[in-house]
């Protein structure tokens, strides 16, 4: 897919790994809608360089971890995009700092609002957003899960499943929304953005001593494979680990 002159939809898009994504589809050509839920200033800012850089880019608050908002967001952005919808980043999530071993540190709301925030957004913005893409010549749908999801690891027990559910609405959306739209996943490692606030210090040593490249992945270069992803019309159902060899052993 040539990405000059598509339109893209990136939830969570004004700070950290999503900003990195934006203007780098910016650069591209791509004009864009940049959701957020709190983070206003970050994201009239992150719209503001990518207009600076040459496409439309508009700001979008809505809480996607509530189905109609989520809705009625793709609703919007492809309204303030000029009808259409070529791309869509499922980038926004959240989590919470629990030992695995701290059972009793997890209620009932804690999973519910990571599944809704992590898991059941992909899945209503991407049903609205596949209805807009159809009427079209199709799109790519690009999500971010973890490699919290690909094994028992992370911030916490909810956080790890609602990733892992994340990587299977994945590859069930792409079998459902072939052949004119593609459903892929990015699975970042560790990424050194705000996050990581939530992680002391032996903890970021002992994640880049067990990487194969002894680091922790850069948020642009992380950011880089959501464009490989976008610009490849061979690929869907596939999940994209970045991670430094994290989860090679």
């Amino acid at each position: 897919m040539k990405l000059e002159g598509k339109t893209a939809l990136i939830t969570g898009g004004g700070t950290g790994l999503g900003r990195a994504i934006a203007l780098q589809l910016a650069r591209e050509g791509v004009n864009l809608a940049i959701n957020y839920s709190r983070s206003a200033e970050d994201a009239e800012k992150t719209a503001a360089d990518a207009c600076a850089i040459g496409v439309k880019a508009v700001p979008l608050k809505a809480d996607i971890s509530i189905p109609g908002e989520a809705e009625k967001l793709v609703a919007e952005s492809a309204g303030a995009l000029g009808g259409r919808l070529d791309i869509l980043i499922n980038n926004a999530g959240t989590t919470k700092f629990v030992d695995f071993q701290n059972l009793d540190g997890l209620s009932e709301g804690d999973f519910l609002h990571l599944f809704q925030t992590n898991t059941l957004s992909i899945f209503f913005a991407s049903r609205a957003a596949a209805k807009i893409m159809n009427s079209h010549e199709g799109g790519h749908i690009i999500s971010t899960v973890s490699t919290a999801g690909l094994r028992p690891a992370g911030s916490s027990i909810a956080y790890a499943v609602s990733k892992a559910a994340g990587i299977h609405i994945t590859k069930c959306l792409a079998v459902a929304l072939a052949p004119k739209i593609r459903v892929n996943a990015v699975a970042p490692g560790l990424l050194l953005t705000r996050w990581v606030a939530g992680f002391n210090d032996e903890h970021i040593g002992k994640w880049e001593q067990r990487a194969l490249l002894k680091r922790t992945p850069d948020v642009e270069e992380c950011a880089g494979m959501y464009l490989s992803i976008a610009k490849n019309d061979s690929v869907t159902g596939q999940v994209f680990t970045v991670d430094c060899g994290d989860t090679v052993q």
